[in-house]
């Protein structure tokens, strides 16, 4: 499958005469995502990820189109639909055929943005054809089990790295526990070019003892992505590796490793991360 990014949170993925577009927000090339597209999935209600306007037209543009998201993303959408136009209700846990691409969807909530900001429903998509995998976490850092990965190791992670709700130390675990072949970074429009090298540098192989390869991608370039092949000499690596660092394969909380007092914010974090394993 090849898989396209349209900036900030938007990628499109293209495999047997499909066109899947997640996250077509505001602050990404909307419109160029959605012009051929067969299904669209959002992840949750932010403009940065739905850019209603684009969308609307897109619909408008194509009868066929299909939208998927939770409740409160459908709910948004439903008063401006064009007639005919299909909008409709994912849940973690739901799974998709989407013709030649199939589709799980986990996560939950939104990541905790600050105690006094109310969590909204954030759904995760791990996609998958001809064995390859992608997953795109929306604002969470919510990983799927071993049993949506079928036991494999995770092709490629679009990972955050810019936002209210995120420190880059918690993308860096995140990745870890993953383990994917490839890290490609999203969620990124608030960057200045300091920051995406200041990303870049921590990010890489070395700065975080990962065996991933890592894949920046300027919107409108692609990866093309099969089933083991984008980095298959590193498996062995990354087994060896985890033997000898098994606190890799481990999410620390916020803090944890760190000798000053955690910030509220970062409590609620820790509480509601506790809270989501048991």
């Amino acid at each position: 499958m090849r898989v396209t990014f349209h900036g900030h949170a938007c990628v499109s993925v293209r495999h047997g005469g499909q066109v899947v577009v997640i996250d077509p927000g505001t602050f990404s090339d909307a419109a160029t995502a959605l012009r051929d597209a067969d299904t669209v999935l959002v992840t949750h209600q932010h403009p940065d990820h739905v850019d209603a306007a684009a969308l609307g037209a897109a619909l408008a543009a194509r009868p066929g189109l299909v939208v998927w998201g939770p409740e409160a993303v459908v709910a948004a959408l439903r008063p401006s639909l064009p007639e005919g136009a299909s909008a409709r209700v994912v849940v973690p846990g739901d799974g998709l055929d989407l013709g030649g691409l199939e589709v799980v969807v986990g996560g939950g909530q939104h990541a905790v943005i600050h105690r006094d900001v109310p969590r909204i429903a954030n759904v995760t998509y791990l996609v998958r054809g001809d064995g390859a995998t992608l997953l795109h976490p929306g604002d969470s850092f919510d990983a799927p089990d071993d049993a949506a990965l079928e036991g494999r190791r995770l092709d490629v992670l679009l990972a955050p790295v810019a936002a209210p709700w995120l420190k880059l130390a918690e993308t860096i675990d995140f990745v870890r526990g993953l383990d994917p072949r490839v890290v490609v970074p999203i969620h990124d429009a608030l960057l200045s070019a300091a920051g995406h090298g200041l990303v870049d540098r921590l990010l890489g192989e070395q700065r975080t003892g990962g065996t991933y390869a890592y894949r920046p991608l300027a919107p409108g370039e692609a990866l093309d992505v099969a089933a083991g092949s984008l980095d298959g000499t590193a498996d062995a690596a990354a087994r060896a590796l985890r033997d000898e660092h098994p606190e890799y394969g481990e999410v620390t909380l916020l803090e944890a490793d760190e000798t000053v007092p955690p910030r509220p914010e970062e409590e609620a974090a820790d509480v509601a991360r506790a809270e989501t394993g048991r």
